[in-house]
């Protein structure tokens, strides 16, 4: 109960002796090469908040791992990785030695250390009950494992070892990248024979669920998962929200760049990207849903505000394909023409429209390049992050000079975050906030609803258009 004991401690397997591994807890410790990121707790000014306690995580083993994670010795797993006994003359096995050894850590770590403690002190409860009236303790036995990876730690080694590259946002590459190598295990794994042949199926029609013997998709695995995710943490980096008078600020500098060129092309150009910021704000749509804006239905709509008195808001299309639809989904957003702040989107829908006349394109998306192909988001996004520091060079009082525009700020979220900011600070309600983003839901739903015809998605729309306008009229 007091040691921590290989699952293949006294057994012979395809010919290799007993490994006859064990260890005390505290004496299974990483290996010396170990560098593996270790996520420490601190405040601003970089002091350490961890507790006396803190400092043996993922430093050492306990007592009763064996009971709760699956546990081979490092020369076990090595025999089955290599087929050898590693060598320590050799930097290439000394570099798997520790790499095994975190994996296991890792592993043993998926789980509270008083989690472990009460598991073992019930399991010791349950053996001196046995004891007590007779009965033989009808456990099975923890070893030994297959001569195979049964487990997956020969993706857990990748997974380490990419670990150790470089990463955006640091010395070190983050969690949410490495994890991506178990599902290309994983894929490749069951379109393989065996394991399509091995896999079952529960369940019909969308609702399924299959049974597999993935070795990634093992317990042990998914300790070694849970516990990796622990030690090195989750850096977080949210795009920085786009404030209200930042955004007033920006669009003033579109138009005044708009109307000092005379180059149609350019002139376009600007047009273009003013129109995504303001429909990314307004909409309080994520970066890439904006691409979706349909051309045609942009013309036709535009076209019928011109001849409706009563029509002061601009209706977007968004027209999108999607995973698991066979066919194209159509979404209309209305939007105030002009906002509380002062934002014209009409101003810039109008100008996009007589643009794309001019140019004598009247289907496809509303922002694309020369050739009608949807621009790479990239180019919108040099050229707002240009205007965005031209502002914190101008009005330090609107982005801080601590501020570092080029990483602080993306379009993938940062007009949302500020518009749902400024909704919040302006009383719109959550109901509200739901409401507008509707469409999102139903694209979620992944076809499961019935699609209607476009004119009658308009008349249906018309009927929510005043609950629909709350959120752009505040903004």
């Amino acid at each position: 109960m007091n040691s921590l004991c290989c699952a293949n401690f006294s057994s012979f397997r395809d010919g290799w002796l007993p490994c006859r591994s064990m260890w005390c807890g505290k004496c299974y410790v990483p290996h010396p090469l170990d560098r593996f990121h270790q996520h420490i707790q601190t405040d601003e000014s970089g002091y350490v908040w961890n507790t006396p306690l803190d400092a043996d995580k993922f430093r050492i083993a306990r007592a009763g791992d064996q009971f709760m994670t699956p546990f081979q010795c490092d020369t076990c797993l090595a025999r089955v990785l290599v087929g050898r006994t590693l060598d320590s003359t050799s930097r290439k096995d000394d570099l798997l030695a520790c790499c095994i050894r975190r994996a296991n850590l890792d592993a043993l770590w998926g789980r509270e250390t008083s989690t472990v403690l009460a598991n073992t002190r019930h399991l010791q409860q349950l053996l001196d009950t046995w004891d007590l009236v007779g009965i033989p303790p009808p456990m099975p036995d923890l070893g030994p494992f297959p001569m195979t990876d049964v487990h997956g730690v020969g993706v857990a080694i990748s997974m380490l070892m990419r670990s150790l590259n470089p990463g955006k946002y640091g010395d070190y590459t983050q969690f949410a990248t490495i994890r991506k190598e178990r599902s290309c295990f994983s894929n490749f794994f069951h379109a393989s024979a065996a394991g399509s042949s091995a896999m079952s199926t529960l369940g019909r029609d969308t609702a399924k669920s299959f049974l597999t013997n993935c070795p990634t998709q093992s317990l042990w695995f998914e300790r070694f998962s849970r516990g990796c995710l622990y030690r090195m943490g989750e850096m977080v980096k949210q795009d920085l929200a786009i404030s209200i008078d930042v955004m007033q600020c920006l669009m003033i500098l579109f138009d005044k760049e708009w109307l000092a060129v005379s180059d149609d092309w350019k002139r376009s150009e600007i047009a273009s990207v003013a129109l995504y910021c303001i429909i990314a704000f307004c909409g309080s749509f994520r970066g890439h849903e904006v691409f979706l804006v349909d051309l045609y239905g942009l013309l036709k709509y535009d076209a019928l505000s011109a001849t409706d008195p009563t029509m002061h808001y601009c209706m977007i299309p968004l027209l999108g394909q999607y995973k698991g639809e066979t066919g194209d989904r159509y979404h209309l957003t209305p939007l105030a023409a002009l906002t509380k702040s002062g934002l014209q989107l009409k101003l810039w829908v109008s100008r996009v429209c007589q643009h794309r006349r001019a140019e004598r394109r009247t289907h496809g998306p509303v922002f694309a390049d020369r050739w009608g192909n949807m621009v790479n988001p990239r180019v919108f996004e040099s050229i707002i992050l240009a205007k965005l520091q031209a502002i914190k060079e101008s009005r330090c009082d609107l982005i801080p000079e601590s501020v570092n525009v080029y990483e602080d700020y993306g379009i993938s979220r940062s007009f949302r975050r500020g518009s749902n900011t400024h909704a919040t600070n302006q009383g719109v309600s959550q109901s509200d906030r739901e409401l507008m983003n509707r469409w999102r839901n139903v694209e979620n739903a992944r076809g499961r609803k019935a699609r209607m015809a476009m004119a009658d998605h308009y008349a249906d729309i018309r009927q929510l258009i005043p609950a629909l306008l709350r959120y752009s009229l505040s903004l």
